[in-house]
């Protein structure tokens, strides 16, 4: 590695970029001129209208009357000032969008149809619209035709003074609302800028020329480069200048004007044809192009070394020899020479013969080496000499002169150099065939070879690097983490080795492993794929396919920066990592295509002060209503409880703007803030009512935090707890205490009412129940005497029957014993024993109870009826047959019908009625 310091000749490369195409940004093809308000937002004078860009989102708004604008200019008021084919006016910020107001009202009608604005400039509170042959000037809400002294083409405002050039007049300066001509300008060039410098001021020329204007006049100056012709130039806050043309990109010069770089289509820039350039707040590029724009990030101290400058293939190697720069790709060696006719850069053409895989440049005897995978080369300029066949990785000097260590697909081999003759004098041993792409030596006789999955090997030479004398394989049981993703660095002389885990030391006295506790406070225990160190002690690595840089401070004490190497990290190759450090400021990094190129020197400027904006409000009443604000010209919001709101907000820091991530927080709801995300928006639904802040911060590329922007809303109480419904809750509360004794008394009377009525229903029930029991016994009672009366009718027929059967048999008797005076003895007792009213008494009784006192109210009734006759009422009553009342009165059949018949006769019964019904009825009368 050389470290000798750039040369004047130009390392070609392109600056990081952005682009956009008319689909990102949806408006017209041509970009014509660029500004930004205070709060950071950038806007673009389009073909179809005015383009708002806040770093995360693309607005357009159309101009009334305007086919396209070609004119832009933000004021201290921070109105946006347009003109284009027919119109001017300006755009103001509104509660609700971007509003624009026309400047055609303040003209008579005759001066209202105006040509093409070219330019408007801001001059002391004025603005000024140079249109393709007329000045207007705005001021106090008055805008006028100034009186010029010829046909006019362009105005400029250069540390704030107004010049404009006439045809044939040459260059005025506008003093106290008129034009005093500069002398010695009286020559008609077509000026198209002009620039501020020490010396006075460059006025470049449509057609590439360039003039220094001072006190004497025109002074011609050579640039030494063809611009052809040129539509825009400005002057950088660096002190370079950039200029814009109409076919051939743009060139940026220093501040002498002597070209720095050069860049075209495919040469950096997407588009050859340059419409404006402005500088934004961060110190970036925007270049309008006749189709797109490009964001140009040359703030950054990184650029590109890639197909677009001529290096095709992932960048692998990177060297610098006799003053010339050597690039390895996967596709061969480029080489970039300085040629004497070509000052717009030097291009990068690959070395014939060199076509292939690039491993490394050695730097061995002076020589440059190739390795590659088809062997190793000896480079001369661009003559290769082969050395070796067998795929090369390194090439080591040694202490002792014209011996060389080489590492290669199968192992190491020892080459010495005679003259211009190489030679292999030794293979290493006892490597089995090992791939030996990283080497270093611990001293003058010992050589350390890692491999990717075979662990580390330590070989030991004899003092003149003749003899072989020991070999040792180290890995996991001598304290490395495993025997995989092993690499040996020299930093600054000191052995380091990098693993999966870490970077560990080697303790040649116990052999064995430990983990570095230096480099483990600042890189942790991840894996480092690659490490270089300057001659300043600074170390540059690669840790998780991401750059890092370690910047001493003091002994023993680093600074770690890795927050601006995010610009590039997604450019670096993951296939064997590399850092090459060409010189102090030039650190070429491989990456996927080509290669980075880092300028340490190069201080950018970073903003640390910035703030979100809310961009936009949008409140939602239903699924088809949507309300949208400008938070920035809205005090208050206020919604429902069935209302969702939702903000749109972004951090207009175009510096890394992609890696832009936002947190929120809504107080208070919140205690904590949200998650870092890169979306820029947040919806809430449901919110309970009351009053909130949300709360929104950013934070950059660079792990910087913006300030904390805020807005307040409402989520209004609903009507149930207003204080209008808070007072009729407390004039019901006094209502409903009045009326509660009411309502109770009344209440408690109801209540003993319904007691009491349920107390009858009671009793009627209990009344029924007990009715129900007693008629249940009374029927019992009654069944029973039935029964009982049913005994007593059937034990008087039975004893009538047996007393008769005996009287008979006695009678019968009679004729035949001489006893007959006592028989007949004793058929009168049984003639009286069947006269005996006892038993009738009883039966009367019971017969009575069941059918309540019926041969009483019979007797009463019927006074006439004798003691037979009622006896025959009560057998009848009881339904019984003929028979069995003959039997009951003594009688035969025929003496009960003839009693009947009397009995009908004196209880004077019709012919037509029923005796046997008569006498039941009377039961029931």
């Amino acid at each position: 590695m050389n470290s000798q310091s750039v040369k004047p000749n130009i390392l070609r490369n392109t600056p990081l970029k952005e682009h956009f195409d008319s689909n990102d940004y949806k408006g017209g093809i041509q970009n014509w001129a660029f500004d930004q308000t205070s709060d950071g937002i950038l806007y673009i004078a389009n073909n179809e209208g005015l383009l708002e860009f806040d770093g995360r989102e693309w607005n357009k708004y159309e101009v009334p009357l305007a086919t396209r604008l070609r004119a832009l200019k933000v004021d201290s008021q921070d109105r946006i000032f347009v003109g284009g084919q027919g119109q001017i006016g300006y755009f103001t910020k509104t509660k609700n969008d971007l509003v624009f107001t026309s400047l055609l009202k303040y003209l008579p009608k005759n001066k209202q149809d105006i040509a093409e604005t070219w330019k408007i400039l801001e001059l002391n509170g004025k603005i000024i619209f140079n249109t393709e042959s007329e000045l207007f000037v705005f001021e106090n809400n008055n805008l006028k035709a100034m009186t010029l002294p010829g046909y006019m083409r362009y105005a400029f405002n250069i540390e704030n003074k107004v010049f404009a050039q006439f045809y044939g007049k040459g260059l005025y300066e506008f003093i106290n609302n008129e034009f005093i001509p500069i002398k010695g300008t009286e020559i008609g060039y077509d000026i198209i800028a002009i620039l501020p410098t020490n010396k006075g001021y460059y006025c470049l020329t449509r057609e590439g020329e360039m003039k220094l204007l001072d006190n004497k006049g025109y002074t011609p100056i050579d640039l030494k480069v063809n611009l052809g012709t040129v539509n825009a130039a400005i002057k950088l806050t660096s002190g370079e200048y950039v200029v814009g043309t109409q076919s051939n990109g743009i060139f940026i010069f220093n501040s002498n004007f002597t070209l720095k770089n050069h860049l075209t289509k495919k040469e950096g820039l997407s588009d050859r044809t340059v419409k404006s350039l402005y500088e934004d707040a961060f110190h970036n590029l925007w270049v309008g192009l006749n189709n797109g724009i490009d964001y140009l990030k040359i703030n950054l101290p990184f650029s590109l070394i890639n197909e677009e400058v001529g290096i095709e293939g992932t960048g692998y190697a990177a060297i610098r020899h006799d003053n010339e720069i050597y690039l390895g790709t996967n596709t061969g060696v480029f080489i970039q020479k300085k040629e004497k006719n070509n000052l717009d850069g030097y291009p990068f053409t690959i070395i014939t013969g060199s076509e292939g895989q690039v491993y490394n440049f050695s730097e061995v005897e002076n020589k440059l080496i190739l390795n590659h995978d088809r062997g190793a080369f000896e480079l001369k300029g661009k003559n290769l000499t082969q050395i070796q066949d067998i795929g090369s990785w390194k090439f080591m000097n040694t202490k002792i002169p014209n011996l060389v260590v080489g590492g290669d697909y199968r192992g190491i081999s020892i080459f010495n150099k005679n003259n211009d003759n190489w030679s292999v004098v030794q293979r290493v041993e006892k490597l089995e065939e090992q791939s030996s792409r990283i080497m270093e030596f611990e001293n003058d006789s010992t050589l350390w070879m890692t491999h990717v999955s075979k662990g580390a090997f330590r070989i030991e030479f004899n003092s003149n690097l003749t003899i072989q004398k020991n070999t040792q394989k180290f890995g996991k049981k001598d304290g490395l983490p495993s025997n995989i993703m092993i690499d040996v660095y020299s930093l600054n002389n000191n052995l380091v080795f990098t693993t999966e885990k870490g970077i560990y030391d080697f303790n040649s006295n116990t052999r064995t492993f430990s983990p570095n506790l230096h480099f483990k406070k600042w890189l942790g225990t991840g894996y480092v794929s690659t490490m270089v160190s300057n001659e300043n002690n600074a170390i540059y690595y690669i840790q998780n396919k991401k750059f890092g840089n370690l910047v001493q401070k003091g002994f023993g004490t680093f600074e770690n920066k890795t927050h601006i190497f995010k610009h590039i990290n997604k450019f670096i190759s993951d296939d064997l990592a590399n850092i090459t450090i060409l010189d102090e400021n030039n650190v070429l990094i491989g990456a996927k295509e080509g290669f980075i190129n880092y300028t340490p020197n190069k201080k950018p400027f970073i903003n640390e002060n910035f703030h979100v904006l809310l961009r936009k409000v949008e409140t939602q009443t239903s699924i088809d209503s949507i309300n949208t604000y400008n938070p920035a010209y809205t005090d208050q919001i206020e919604i429902t409880e069935k209302h969702s709101i939702k903000f749109h907000y972004a951090a207009p820091y175009f510096d890394g703007f992609e890696d832009l991530k936002y947190s929120y927080r809504l107080v208070p709801l919140d205690e904590q803030w949200s998650k870092w995300s890169s979306l820029g928006e947040k919806e809430f639904t449901h919110l309970p009512f009351g009053k909130y802040t949300l709360e929104i911060k950013a934070k950059n590329i660079y792990e910087i935090e913006s300030n904390v922007s805020t807005f307040s809303f409402e989520v209004l109480t609903p009507w149930y707890f207003t204080n209008w419904a808070k007072m009729s809750y407390l004039i019901l509360a006094i209502i409903f205490l009045f009326l509660i004794p009411i309502i109770q008394q009344k209440k408690y009377r109801k209540e003993k009412s319904i007691i009491y009525k349920n107390k009858d229903e009671e009793i009627k029930i209990k009344d029924k129940e007990i009715n129900k029991l007693e008629n249940e016994k009374l029927k019992t009672e009654i069944n029973l005497k039935n029964d009982q009366l049913t005994t007593i009718t059937m034990h008087l027929v039975k004893n009538n029957d047996f007393i008769q059967d005996v009287q008979n048999k006695i009678i019968s008797s009679l004729d035949q014993t001489d006893s007959k005076k006592e028989l007949k003895k004793i058929i009168k007792t049984i003639d009286s024993e069947l006269s005996n009213n006892d038993s009738w008494d009883q039966f009367a009784y019971h017969f009575d109870q069941v059918h309540g006192n019926y041969l009483k109210k019979l007797s009463e009734n019927n006074i006439k009826l004798s003691p037979r006759e009622i006896k025959l009422a009560a057998f009848l009553r009881m339904n019984m047959s003929s028979k069995e009342i003959s039997k009951m009165l003594n009688i035969t059949s025929r003496g009960v019908e003839l009693a009947r018949y009397r009995l009908r006769k004196k209880l004077k019964l019709k012919r037509a009625q029923n005796l046997v019904e008569y006498l039941i009825d009377l039961d029931n009368s």
